[in-house]
């Protein structure tokens, strides 16, 4: 079962990250860290499977990046959501939803229940 949980993880990954940008720009470390803080460490994105996540949304023209001098010797790169990702995440969300309402409506539940 962990390999298939694992999957739907990365499956809704960047539904996740473009949800998390819409309130305001992050850099990776605090993305990370939503995630763990959200969901009380059920679910963590690592650094290494974050950034690949955000390279392809960069490059797709959803997100874009900046760097902001943190410190004598160091910049964070931050990142924010463009009205493309807006567009792209409720689209997402909308077949993100659907097929979850289908699913459980399969399943005869009305509501993700974990038992």
């Amino acid at each position: 079962m962990g390999q298939n949980k694992d999957d739907f993880k990365r499956g809704t990954a960047e539904l996740l990250v473009l949800h998390l940008l819409l309130d305001r720009d992050l850099y990776g470390y605090q993305i990370t860290q939503a995630f763990e803080e959200k969901t009380n460490s059920e679910y963590t994105m690592l650094e290494g499977s974050l950034y690949p996540i955000l390279y392809k949304l960069e490059d797709a023209g959803f997100i874009s990046s900046y760097s902001v001098k943190a410190g004598v010797r160091r910049t964070r790169k931050y990142y924010r959501i463009e009205d493309a990702g807006r567009a792209h995440y409720e689209t997402i969300l909308r077949d993100y939803l659907s097929v979850t309402n289908s699913i459980l409506k399969i399943l005869g539940r009305t509501e993700i229940d974990e038992n």
